[in-house]
C-alpha cells in the first residue's frame, strides 16, 4: 500500500486520492473524507513515487482563511516525513488574485462600499435612471462582480469613482484577475494540478477563473456540496459544480460522490438528512460514536447564556483534551456567553472569531473611522467620515443619501484630496452661511473630528498600544452604552493587542506613526474581506456565529439562540432574492451547524424575551407589553422527532449525562 493511502477509509476517498482524470467533480456532504483525501491526494502529487510534480506546480484553492489555515497545517504535516520537492501554492480566493495581480490596493469596506453607491447614483443620472432604489443598485452591482448579469454602465461608474479614490471592492480581484487573463495581461494556464475546496461557495466568475489557472492537460478538482451553499449574499454560484461540464467547455468530468460521513454519530446525521428531505440524496451513516444530543429551552436569552455557560464550563473540565465550539444566531449572545464563563473560570482561553457586521454599532464605527484617519488617512475613509451626522437624542447617524451632493463638491474642490487642512478651512467658514442638509452634516462632522484630534492625538512617549487602547475605549464614544458596541470595542481592542506584537516584531525599529499605520491596513483588509477575529494558539472554546463555523469541527458543539426569530429571522430588503430563497439558505446554514459535532450537540433557545432587548438584537417579535414570545426555530421543529425530548434548562443536567448508546450502522 502506498504512504499517501495508509490509513484511509471509504473507497470513494481512494478514488479522490488516485484517479488521474483531467477534471474531477467531488460532491461531498460534511464529513465525508473530503479533507483527509484532499490532503492525501496533494501528498501522492508531490510525492517521487506518485506524480513527481514540482510544489509550485500545485495548487489548492480555500474558501477562507480558517479553511486555508486548517489545509496548509494538515498539509504540512503530512509533508513533513514525505519526500517532496517544494511546497504547494494554497491560497485563499483573495489572497491568490492579489499573489497573481502582484499589488496590494485598498479595499472598500462595506460601509464606505455604501457611500460610493449613493455617490455614483448622485453623480450619473443615466445610472440612477436604470434603478429605483438604492437596493437595487447594489445587488445590480454584485450580480455584475459576479458575472452573473451585465451592468456595464454602473460598473463604468463604479471604476470612475474607485479610480478617483484610489481603491478596489475586494469581490473586484477575482474578476480583475480573470479579465487580465483574457486580456492577456497575466500568465495563465500556471498550474499542473488545480484543487478548488467549496466549489459551491465561489461565484461563478471565481469559478471560471480557476479553470483558466491550469496548465494544458493539467487537472483540476472541484470539491463542494450543493447543501452547504450558504453564501448568496456575495453572489455564489450554488449550482457551479453541476456547470462543470459547462466550465470545462464541454469536457468529460468524473463524478466522485461521497456520501458517507465518519464525523457525526448516525443519529445526527439521521437529524441533518431529515432536516433536508427536500434535496436528495441523503447522507449515510458512517461512525458507530454514541450520540451526546440534548435539547433545551431558557426562560430568556440572559438565562440560556448563563446557563449553558455553567454547563459548557463543566463539560470543558470533563474533557479538557477535546475541541469545544459554541455557535451563536447573534453575536451578542456569543458575547454574554463568553463573559458568563469567565465569570465562572477566569483562566478559561476563549476565542470569539466574530467578523460579521463588526462595525454595525456607531460608536464602534466613529472609533474606527477616527483611528484610521489618524493612522492611514486615505480618500475612502474620509468619503466614510463626511457620510454621517453627528446622532443627537435620537441616535440617529445615517444622513440621507450619505450626504453624497454636499462630500462630491467638497471632494472635488479639495482637487480628489482631502486632507486635514481641507478640514480646518471646512470649519473655519461661518456657521451661517447657507450649507442645505448635507453641508451641515458636512460642517458638524469636520467640528467632531477636530475636537477628537484634540482629545485623542499621538502624545510625546506613547507606544502602538497606549494609542489604540485610549482610541478604542468606549466610554469617549457617543452611543457607547448599547451592549452590542460594548462587547464590540472589546473585541476590537483584543485583536488590536495581538497586532501590536506582530508589528513590533516585523517593524522594530519603525516608528510609532509606521506602526499604527501597519495596523490600520490590516485590519482594513481583515474586515473587507470578513476574516474572522481569531486568535492563534491553544483555546478552551471557540465562540463563532454560524456562518463563522464553516470549516470548524469539533467533538462537542453547542448551538445557542435557536428561536425563529433569529433564524431564520427577517430577510432584509439588501439580502438578495425572495423571501423563500431566504429562508432556504438559512435551512442550509442550520445543517452546516448541525454537522459540526462528532459526538456532543446540544441545541438551546429562549422561550421569551424582553422587546427592548429584541429591538437591539434586531429581533422582530410580537409584543404584549414589556415581554415578547420566542417561537422555536422552525427547522429544530422540522427534526424534533429525530432529537430527545427538550428539557428546561433548570432541570437539565448537563452535557455529560446520558451520552445515550451506539447507534446501529447499515
Amino acid at each position: 500500500m502506498p504512504v499517501w493511502d495508509d490509513g484511509i477509509q471509504g473507497e470513494l476517498t481512494l478514488q479522490l486520492i488516485n484517479r488521474n482524470d483531467t477534471t474531477v467533480r467531488v460532491e461531498a456532504g460534511p464529513g465525508t473524507g473530503k479533507t483527509s483525501g484532499l490532503v492525501r491526494r496533494v501528498q501522492r502529487i508531490l510525492h517521487p513515487e506518485g506524480l513527481a510534480a514540482l510544489g509550485r506546480n500545485v495548487l489548492v484553492v480555500a474558501f477562507n482563511r480558517v479553511i486555508a489555515n486548517d489545509l496548509r497545517s494538515e498539509i504540512t504535516r503530512v509533508l513533513e516525513n514525505s519526500p517532496h520537492d517544494g511546497d504547494p501554492v494554497i491560497r485563499t480566493v483573495h489572497a491568490l488574485c492579489l499573489m497573481v495581480i502582484g499589488a496590494t490596493p485598498r479595499p472598500l469596506l462595506p460601509h464606505e462600499r455604501e457611500a460610493m453607491i449613493y455617490d455614483v447614483l448622485t453623480l450619473f443620472p443615466v445610472v440612477a435612471a436604470q434603478y429605483t432604489a438604492y437596493n437595487e443598485a447594489e445587488q445590480a452591482l454584485r450580480d455584475h462582480e459576479a458575472n452573473l448579469a451585465d451592468h456595464t454602465a454602473l460598473w463604468q461608474a463604479v471604476r470612475l469613482w474607485l479610480t478617483r479614490h484610489k481603491a478596489i471592492l475586494i469581490s473586484e480581484l477575482p474578476r480583475l484577475l480573470l479579465d487580465g487573463i483574457n486580456a492577456g495581461d497575466f500568465e495563465t494556464n500556471r498550474y499542473d494540478h488545480v484543487i478548488v475546496d467549496e466549489f459551491q461557495d465561489l461565484t461563478a466568475g471565481e469559478q471560471a477563473l480557476f479553470m483558466k489557472l491550469r496548465k494544458p492537460g493539467g487537472s483540476i478538482v472541484a470539491l463542494g456540496d450543493s447543501k452547504q451553499s450558504i453564501y448568496r449574499f456575495r453572489g455564489n454560484d450554488r449550482d457551479g459544480l453541476k456547470k462543470l461540464e459547462q466550465l470545462n467547455e464541454g469536457n468529460a468530468v468524473t463524478d466522485i460522490p461521497m456520501r458517507a460521513c465518519y464525523r457525526c454519530p448516525a443519529s445526527i446525521v439521521n437529524a441533518a438528512n431529515t432536516l433536508m428531505n427536500l434535496y436528495p440524496p441523503p447522507m449515510q451513516p458512517a461512525n458507530a460514536t454514541a450520540a451526546n444530543l440534548h435539547v433545551v429551552y431558557w426562560r430568556t436569552p440572559q438565562a440560556e447564556t448563563r446557563g449553558m455557560a455553567s454547563h459548557i464550563v463543566a463539560n470543558i473540565a470533563a474533557h479538557p483534551s477535546d475541541r469545544h465550539l459554541a455557535m451563536v444566531t447573534r453575536r451578542q449572545f456569543g458575547f454574554w456567553l463568553r463573559d458568563a464563563m469567565k465569570a465562572d473560570d477566569q483562566d478559561l482561553a476563549i476565542d470569539l472569531s466574530f467578523s460579521e457586521s463588526l462595525l454595525e454599532t456607531w460608536p464602534v464605527r466613529e472609533a474606527f473611522l477616527y483611528f484610521c484617519l489618524l493612522a492611514d488617512p486615505d480618500q475612502p475613509t474620509w468619503r466614510a467620515w463626511f457620510g454621517y451626522k453627528t446622532p443627537g437624542e435620537d441616535g440617529v447617524y445615517k444622513a440621507p443619501r450619505r450626504n453624497a451632493g454636499a462630500y462630491l463638491r467638497l471632494f472635488e474642490a479639495a482637487g480628489d484630496d482631502i486632507t486635514f487642512g481641507t478640514v480646518q478651512n471646512l470649519v473655519a467658514e461661518p456657521r451661517t452661511r447657507p450649507r442645505g442638509v448635507g453641508g451641515k452634516n458636512l460642517w458638524d462632522r469636520a467640528e467632531r473630528l477636530l475636537q477628537l484630534r484634540q482629545e485623542l492625538h499621538i502624545q510625546p512617549g506613547d507606544d502602538a498600544s497606549a494609542v489604540l487602547l485610549r482610541i478604542f475605549d468606549q466610554q469617549r464614544w457617543i452611543g457607547s452604552a448599547n451592549a452590542t458596541a460594548e462587547a464590540d470595542f472589546d473585541l476590537v481592542r483584543s485583536k488590536c493587542v495581538s497586532l501590536v506584537d506582530e508589528v513590533r516584531e516585523s517593524h522594530p525599529d519603525d516608528a510609532v506613526e509606521v506602526q499604527l499605520r501597519e495596523i490600520a491596513r490590516h485590519l482594513r483588509y481583515m474586515i473587507a474581506t470578513r476574516e474572522p477575529f481569531e486568535s492563534e494558539g491553544a483555546r478552551d472554546l471557540q465562540i463563532t456565529t454560524l456562518w463563522g463555523a464553516k470549516g470548524m469541527t469539533a467533538e462537542h458543539v453547542y448551538i445557542l439562540g435557536l428561536c425563529d426569530e433569529a433564524i431564520p429571522g427577517k430577510r432584509r430588503p439588501e439580502y438578495p432574492g425572495t423571501d423563500g430563497e431566504y429562508a432556504e439558505e438559512q435551512r442550509r446554514l442550520f445543517y452546516v451547524s448541525l454537522t459540526r459535532s462528532k459526538r456532543t450537540l446540544v441545541l438551546s433557545r429562549a422561550t421569551k424575551i424582553h422587546v427592548g432587548m429584541a429591538r437591539d438584537l434586531g429581533l422582530s417579535v410580537a409584543a404584549n407589553g414589556f415581554w415578547a414570545d420566542l417561537r422555536m426555530c422552525s427547522f429544530l421543529r422540522d427534526i424534533m422527532a429525530t432529537l430527545p425530548t427538550a428539557v428546561a434548562g433548570t432541570r437539565w443536567a448537563g452535557c455529560g449525562v446520558d451520552r445515550g448508546t451506539a447507534d446501529a450502522l447499515p
